[in-house]
């Protein structure tokens, strides 16, 4: 294999989201866990000064081990993620918040208890192994989940519990889909923007999505918005 260039960079589905509901105008907290080594406080000093507050991410001893994406012309990706043990994700301390969004697997009793007394939960749809947690709403990517929507609806119940609302699947420059367990509904994207390299995207996306619905629009508005704003991204990382 070859490729024309490498560069390292923050990102991840905390940092995506977390900087989309920044430029959009609220206040984020980082919950996450990150290591104590020269990139670790360097990643963590960064976000600090770009505006996150980062009072609930536990710093752990040990070295960083980045994730390795290879990206295709095509816009064909392959991460490679370091084997090891996966720790449950906490928090240093109370949390109070209008909305979370939640990217990640593993969650400690805690933290979820916490998160259920929460107003407005978003989750990612895991595509391995999850802790259940309480989410009004869960995203995901149409390619991620099945093509039945009942079965794909049943699998985020299993994910996020009564709580559930309604399942939102991106799919490209292709409707939106909003299911509700009985009913869907298409949201045609704003706008289509052809690029190689959608790295981030779907954060973003869940970002816009969390803010609008905090503005009070109806999730078939949020969606629409979401769409909106991550096609004005891409295009401005494009340039």
């Amino acid at each position: 294999m070859q490729f024309s260039s490498r560069a390292t960079r923050l990102g991840g589905g905390a940092y995506y989201t977390g900087q989309q509901l920044l430029e959009l105008g609220a206040d984020v907290a980082v919950v996450s866990r990150m290591m104590s080594d020269e990139q670790g406080q360097a990643a963590l000093k960064f976000l600090s000064e770009a505006g996150f507050d980062t009072e609930y991410i536990v710093m752990a001893p040990g070295g960083t081990a980045p994730l390795e994406i290879l990206l295709e012309p095509n816009g064909e990706r392959t991460i490679i993620a370091p084997a090891g043990r996966s720790y449950p994700l906490t928090a240093t301390g109370k949390l109070s918040s209008a909305g979370v969004y939640i990217n990640a697997l593993a969650l400690d009793d805690s933290l979820v208890d916490q998160i259920d007394a929460q107003p407005l939960v978003v989750s990612q749809f895991p595509l391995k192994p999850a802790t259940p947690r309480p989410a009004d709403y869960v995203i995901s990517s149409r390619d991620d989940v099945s093509d039945d929507l009942t079965l794909a609806w049943q699998r985020a119940r299993q994910i996020a519990g009564s709580r559930l609302k309604m399942l939102v699947l991106t799919d490209g420059t292709r409707p939106i889909i909003l299911f509700d367990g009985s009913d869907a509904v298409e949201v045609q994207p704003a706008e289509r923007i052809d690029t190689a390299n959608t790295i981030g995207a779907g954060d973003r996306f869940a970002g816009s999505f969390l803010f609008a619905l905090l503005q009070g629009q109806t999730p078939a508005a949020a969606a629409w918005d979401a769409s909106r704003i991550t096609a004005e991204w891409l295009r401005r990382r494009g340039d």
